[in-house]
């Protein structure tokens, strides 16, 4: 058999079936169709050296370009910077999703589905807070436009933090809470600055929910007074609520991060919450948020699983067969190299440490169709 595309003798890197070879990976019709030695195909690039992995798939973005003061685009700063698949986080809400679907999710190359802010306006200013007026909210409104765009919205947003709902969050996590449940979907908290501690959101979350921004350093983190992990926390990971990282501009410390690690709290997804304020640094793109967790010990083939099947099981109801190499599956593939010498890696309060190893994205398969990889920045 000759595919259209080979990608030839790359290690091939995928925890989902338990593939970790070297070998040759066919792909045709935009399917992977064949794995093996020295196949044929009408184009073959030369991956020696580099690791091929399920397509990374990055659970918190924000790609609502030219209407939310976050949006960035989606295939400059995700697919040429190795992710195919983006998770924008609540940028819309009822209001205004229409234009999201339209303008960003329909013509992307990149993969985008989209949780929806309980507030009808979204993420547009940093102004006001979203839902400092609690009056923004609309359980009607979230259910009603989820409900008519299922094939792309994934769950509902919520940001708690005092900026954007005031010094009580719960009546706002009343409100998405309530939304989430109507439509039947899974409900991602931003936790930053949180005026309530952590268990009493926890216990309004179900499997499947998302506390995203995981190790942050500030009120509402996973690390009580005294610093150690909130029991609770360890709780709701054994049922099944989802500790996203979440980078952002100031949402990632290595001192939380690397507490939370020593007392056994792994991340269960890997995100980096790329936007317009982060894309020239700290964050870069998922590669580099990726490289932060295994700088902190954190073992390549569960940083690997956490940025691949881990995050595309959260999707699996919107964007079914992500996240493996499985043959027949979509050829969506991220290609990475594993760079060994000095870099320095900035977490969300300036700290920079220096790590001996960091992954770069060199190419990318969405669908079958290859993009070469902007070169890394910083």
């Amino acid at each position: 058999m000759s595919h259209d595309l080979v990608l030839a003798g790359g290690r091939l890197f995928d925890l989902a079936t338990g593939l970790d070879r070297v070998a040759d990976l066919g792909v045709t019709g935009g399917r992977i169709a064949e794995i093996g030695p020295e196949l044929a195909g009408a184009q073959r690039l030369d991956m020696r050296g580099l690791l091929v992995v399920p397509g990374l798939v990055d659970l918190h973005v924000h790609v609502y370009d030219g209407v939310s003061h976050y949006g960035i685009d989606a295939d400059e700063f995700l697919l040429r910077r190795g992710t195919t698949t983006g998770l924008d986080v609540g940028s819309a809400g009822a209001a205004t999703f229409e234009g999201l679907r339209r303008y960003v999710i329909e013509p992307a190359r990149t993969r985008i589905v989209a949780l929806l802010h309980i507030a009808v306006e979204g993420m547009i200013s940093v102004r006001v807070g979203e839902l400092e007026d609690i009056r923004w909210a609309s359980v009607e409104d979230c259910v009603r436009v989820a409900e008519a765009n299922r094939d792309v919205i994934a769950g509902v947003k919520l940001r708690a933090g005092y900026q954007m709902v005031g010094p009580d969050p719960r009546p706002a996590i009343r409100l998405a809470r309530q939304a989430a449940d109507e439509v039947g979907l899974p409900l991602m908290v931003h936790v930053i600055d949180m005026l309530m501690p952590l268990p009493e959101l926890l216990a309004d979350l179900r499997a499947g929910d998302l506390v995203t921004h995981c190790f942050h350093g500030t009120e509402g983190g996973v690390l009580d007074p005294s610093g150690n992990v909130w029991p609770e926390v360890f709780e709701a990971v054994e049922r099944g609520v989802v500790f996203d990282i979440g980078h952002g501009i100031g949402s990632f410390t290595f001192r939380v991060a690397r507490a939370a690690l020593a007392q056994g709290l792994r991340p269960t997804t890997i995100s980096s919450d790329i936007h317009r304020h982060n894309h020239a640094g700290p964050v870069y793109d998922l590669p580099r948020t990726m490289s932060k967790l295994l700088h902190l010990g954190v073992p390549l083939d569960e940083v690997v699983a956490a940025s691949t099947s881990r995050a595309a099981a959260q999707l699996a109801h919107v964007a079914p067969g992500l996240g493996t190499l499985a043959l027949g599956g979509p050829a969506d593939v991220s290609v990475l190299e594993l760079q060994h010498g000095g870099f320095p890696l900035e977490d969300g309060e300036h700290v920079i440490e220096q790590a001996e190893s960091r992954l770069v994205a060199r190419h990318v398969l969405r669908d079958g169709i290859h993009v070469r990889c902007d070169e890394p920045l910083g």
